[in-house]
């Protein structure tokens, strides 16, 4: 069953992000590294390590002033870990910034659906594999290629599942966007 549910998931990413990918005018591709730990206290202590590649959409806003809308598509593959137990973390979706007229400060926002390997942390019952992970950042550009960023990020089942707790996380990040 876990197999079975791990290709269909593998089979859904491929799906959503090749058509996007060719649809895109100016293609970039990014990557990146992230490291967190739980904001709220629970039953045990939460840490996230995660590894991301992500590339531009076709659709962007400018406005006057200097203030652009940018749309991407992530993909991370993570670790979460607690209780000394390791799951791996898949999520992909899509991701929005707003850039500031300053040009290396940004904010972002994303939500993206996951599939954690098992829900089962020690005395936390995460509720099932099928997770969604929402998230609101500042990033700041130290140079064309090369970011350093805050997230706060939420993931939960969405009450798909009995137990439903709910996750919040504290990350930092670091960016390079690919020549």
């Amino acid at each position: 069953m876990r197999k079975r549910t791990t290709l269909f998931f593998l089979a859904w990413v491929l799906i959503l992000c090749v058509p996007a990918a060719w649809a895109a005018e100016k293609l970039e591709f990014g990557v990146g590294v992230r490291s967190g730990f739980s904001a709220i206290k629970k039953e045990e202590t939460f840490h996230m390590h995660e590894l991301i590649a992500y590339h531009t959409l076709p659709w962007d806003w400018r406005w006057d002033g200097g203030w652009v809308l940018d749309t991407f598509w992530e993909i991370h593959f993570g670790l979460l870990s607690a209780a000394g137990e390791d799951r791996v973390l898949l999520s992909t979706g899509p991701m929005v910034t707003l850039q500031t007229p300053w040009k290396r400060l940004s904010f972002m926002a994303a939500v993206r659906p996951a599939f954690l390997e098992d829900h089962l942390f020690g005395k936390e019952n995460l509720g099932g594999e099928i997770q969604f992970t929402e998230e609101i950042g500042i990033t700041v550009a130290l140079t064309r290629y090369i970011s350093i960023g805050y997230r706060f990020q939420h993931l939960s089942n969405a009450n798909l599942y009995e137990n439903n707790p709910g996750l919040d996380f504290h990350i930092v990040e670091v960016r390079c966007l690919l020549p």
